[in-house]
């Protein structure tokens, strides 16, 4: 019999999103799966009508809105699969989706974690990201943003630093080894924080294209305010940094970070942006006075390391030219380069 799946779906008023999703995986040419989906408080009918519609899906209801990570580690806890896929519920995936994410885990050795192939639902004919490199001054580089489905260096398997949490599989015993998402990381960075924890444990993390997912981008997080976002991204960012990094890499790289970050709250400041701004100095501001905690962290977490920084670079730190940076600020497409 083929191994167990369980599908972890995080929702929070998603309701609109979940019987595209919940259909497409009920199709699946893979038949052993469970579906676990994780409420987060909802207050637009979505329980019920996962009840009454698809009354095999496994409903955690959780009292208050817990985020993503949080959600996906209750999840995790009710799963019973040897292999776990977190799946964001503004997904569709095509009918051999399953079938082909597994065959990663037999095909690719040391692998830890995997990321489908990520097509924007209302743009077919561009990509979400295949996954992100490191970069020397600590930003990512989300390699494929947008660029063409059908371009064939977009369409072939390779390591990356991190993996999207929007649909991402690993292995039961790789999680029990390092764990899964940080219980502080609400919203953002957390699935990165995750693969670093990977790369430091010896195994690997692949984009692997035969897999195929349609994400709407964004469904939840459109929600919330920017601003609030972006103190949870750069919050959780610096937190990874200070418990993953050698503190050779991060005396490399973290004041330069820094600065650019500061430089870039002051755009935000003279474009009147004052929630932006402020967010970054409480996120910094938050990392110092819950400092202690993050170094217990780092503790467990450099128990884990079988390999250094250097040799996790050599595979997944690739630097774009400052057109790409310039195209992610400005929300302009035509100027990220092609890679």
């Amino acid at each position: 019999m083929k191994p167990l799946i369980s599908i972890i779906l995080v929702n929070w008023n998603g309701k609109k999103w979940l019987k595209e999703c919940l259909d497409s995986l009920m199709v699946q040419t893979y038949k052993n799966f469970e579906i676990i989906l994780v409420d987060n408080n909802s207050s637009d009918g979505s329980v019920e009508f996962v009840h009454s519609d698809y009354p095999e899906v496994i409903v955690v209801q959780n009292r208050e809105n817990l985020g993503f990570s949080g959600g996906n580690n209750i999840g995790y806890q009710k799963s019973r699969g040897e292999y776990v896929l977190l799946l964001n519920n503004d997904t569709r995936v095509e009918r051999n989706f399953l079938e082909e994410f597994v065959k990663a885990f037999y095909e690719i050795p040391n692998l830890g974690s995997v990321q489908s192939k990520l097509i924007l639902m209302y743009e077919p004919a561009k990509l979400d990201v295949c996954g992100s490199y490191w970069t020397d001054i600590g930003f990512l580089y989300h390699y494929g943003y947008a660029k063409d489905t059908l371009d064939p260096k977009y369409n072939r398997k390779m390591p990356f630093f991190s993996n999207k949490g929007a649909s991402m599989m690993l292995k039961r015993e790789v999680i029990e080894k390092v764990g899964l998402f940080d219980h502080d990381f609400w919203c953002y960075y957390e699935e990165t924080d995750l693969c670093h924890r990977l790369w430091l444990a010896g195994y690997e993390c692949w984009y692997y294209p035969t897999a195929v997912c349609y994400h709407a981008m964004g469904g939840t997080a459109v929600r919330f305010s920017n601003s609030f976002l972006q103190f949870h991204n750069f919050k959780n960012k610096l937190a990874s940094f200070l418990k993953n990094f050698e503190w050779v890499t991060l005396a490399k790289f973290l004041p330069i970070y820094l600065v650019l970050n500061v430089l870039l709250s002051f755009v935000w400041l003279f474009q009147g942006k004052y929630k932006h701004f402020f967010s970054l100095y409480k996120a910094i501001f938050w990392n110092l006075i819950h400092l202690l905690d993050t170094m217990n962290k780092r503790k467990e977490v450099q128990k884990l390391r079988v390999r250094s920084d250097k040799s996790i670079f050599k595979k997944v730190k690739r630097n774009p030219t400052i057109r790409y940076y310039f195209g992610l600020l400005i929300g302009i497409e035509k100027y990220v380069d092609k890679f």
